[in-house]
């Protein structure tokens, strides 16, 4: 069973146990312009501004969950017909986490659920390398999977250029130099980024393109103590009913 699977069979439970299951309550998806997901941020970077990637939200009963994808797409039904889709495109995976992540705030069971704005991706990026530098130290090497750029400069700020690999799935980032990094092909490197490095630091969004049970699995592979903390909205609610590791400092 999946990740994905195995989040959703949890969070069918809880939408039963409190009635919500087959209620006609629906939920609205749309996919958000850039400013409204992102504001206007200090860096012009952001996959989201380059229209790689689109943030959807589910509105359930007033409460907002966001999803980032590259199959966007409108949806309007109940939960039931939410977790009854098939897990097999990004499109539908992406219905079914912003879902989750709505009515799990609803619920208040998840928080975070909602993209930050303006400054707060660049205040995000460097309370998070400050946070890993206080916890282990100069010399952590990180795997960086995703490419969140603010993330990627803090992090090669603080821990060198060396200490930090990046790996990422689109096309026009993949063998370019950041900040002295090269960015590595994702289909071919994420895996081996988990292996080599103390701490892989994940991008939510690999619960919506489906990469995210490849990297947890090498996480638990031999006796070595891999560390895998993802980061983002678009993980809030599995990260909880998973109980996975999280960092997203200024998520709303």
């Amino acid at each position: 069973m999946s990740i994905l699977e195995e989040a959703v069979s949890k969070f069918r439970n809880i939408v039963e146990k409190h009635g919500l299951i087959d209620s006609s309550i629906n939920v609205k998806m749309r996919p958000l312009k850039p400013e409204e997901a992102i504001g206007k941020p200090l860096r012009d970077d952001y996959p989201i501004l380059k229209g790689k990637e689109v943030l959807i939200e589910a509105d359930f009963m007033g409460d907002k969950g966001q999803a980032f994808t590259d199959e966007p797409s409108d949806f309007e039904g109940t939960i039931k017909d939410v977790i009854n889709l098939p897990f097999n495109t990004n499109r539908n995976r992406a219905v079914v986490v912003a879902t989750v992540n709505a009515v799990l705030r609803h619920l208040n069971i998840a928080a975070g659920t909602i993209h930050c704005k303006n400054k707060e991706p660049e205040e995000c990026a460097e309370e998070m390398a400050y946070r890993l530098l206080n916890r282990w130290g100069k010399n952590l090497t990180v795997g960086l999977i995703g490419l969140q750029p603010a993330i990627a400069s803090c992090l090669i700020k603080t821990f060198s250029k060396n200490n930090v690999k990046i790996a990422d799935l689109d096309e026009d980032n993949i063998g370019k130099n950041f900040d002295g990094v090269t960015i590595l092909d994702g289909r071919l490197y994420a895996k081996k980024l988990v292996e080599e490095n103390f701490l892989a630091l994940v991008t939510g969004s690999t619960v919506v393109n489906g990469t995210i049970d490849e990297i947890l699995e090498t996480s638990r592979e031999g006796n070595k103590n891999r560390i895998v903390i993802f980061f983002g909205t678009t993980i809030a609610g599995i990260d909880v009913l998973m109980n996975l590791r999280r960092l997203c400092f200024k998520s709303h």
